[in-house]
């Protein structure tokens, strides 16, 4: 295969194009809004940057097999802990940042918030993988089948906030179970492998969310999507 081949086969998965459509669409919901401050604004592009070469840093490690050899030390993890601490520490520790945070959620409308889980939708994927004998049931009854439930009504809440504004309640109850939903792939992605938490022995195993293309779900998409709830719940207890 030429160099140009091995390039385009490292970008063709979609999920790297989910990746970025995410973080473009997380960004737009960061500077949508005309008072922003110099420092603000810079706080915001270092994150993009930094988030930017994080993704490539998963798919270089990703295709030299480190998180499948590191299943032990739960390698997945280290992207959720990054990709939600990293954000934390910039907008949380700044008070230009953190100031310029509130003010982008009180901009951005609970129906942007609510559609931007249909994209959760993709993790059909995982159950297509299931029936081609390539994952591990209790990982799609613990991960994707959870998902696929809270991205319907993902599709529920969006129509219906489009029709008619969701309650305060409902859309703070939405959004951490949407958060928490995570943990259900976060804990059962290591039944299966070498790892503490290993209780299975059968095939197939995990072991593909820790290969590249598969691993930037937990190490990139997944988080972003947790983001994108906690994002929304700034917007609703500050607003």
């Amino acid at each position: 295969m030429s160099r140009f081949g091995e390039i385009y086969e490292r970008v063709r998965p979609l999920i790297i194009w989910l990746g970025l459509g995410q973080l473009a669409w997380i960004g737009f919901w960061l500077l949508n809004f005309g008072d922003t401050t110099p420092g603000y604004m810079v706080t915001v592009v270092v994150w993009l940057v930094v988030m930017l070469a994080w993704m490539a840093l998963v798919i270089y490690l990703g295709n030299r097999g480190v998180f499948l050899r590191h299943t032990r030390w739960l390698s997945n993890l280290a992207g959720f802990v990054l990709v939600l601490a990293l954000p934390a520490a910039l907008f949380g520790g700044i008070d230009v940042a953190r100031e310029g945070l509130v003010l982008a959620a009180s901009h951005t409308s609970n129906l942007q918030l609510a559609s931007f889980h249909v994209l959760r939708l993709l993790a059909i994927g995982t159950v297509i993988k299931y029936i081609q004998g390539q994952l591990p049931l209790h990982f799609v009854i613990l991960g994707s089948v959870p998902d696929l439930l809270f991205a319907a009504s993902a599709v529920v809440a969006t129509i219906l906030e489009a029709t008619a504004p969701l309650g305060l309640d409902f859309l703070i109850v939405w959004h951490f179970v949407g958060f928490f939903v995570f943990f259900g792939a976060g804990i059962s992605m290591f039944f299966s492998v070498p790892s503490l938490f290993r209780i299975y022995d059968d095939e197939p195993d995990a072991s593909l969310v820790f290969q590249f293309p598969m691993l930037l779900a937990p190490n990139f998409t997944v988080p972003l999507f947790a983001l994108a709830h906690l994002f929304a719940l700034v917007k609703l207890f500050t607003t």
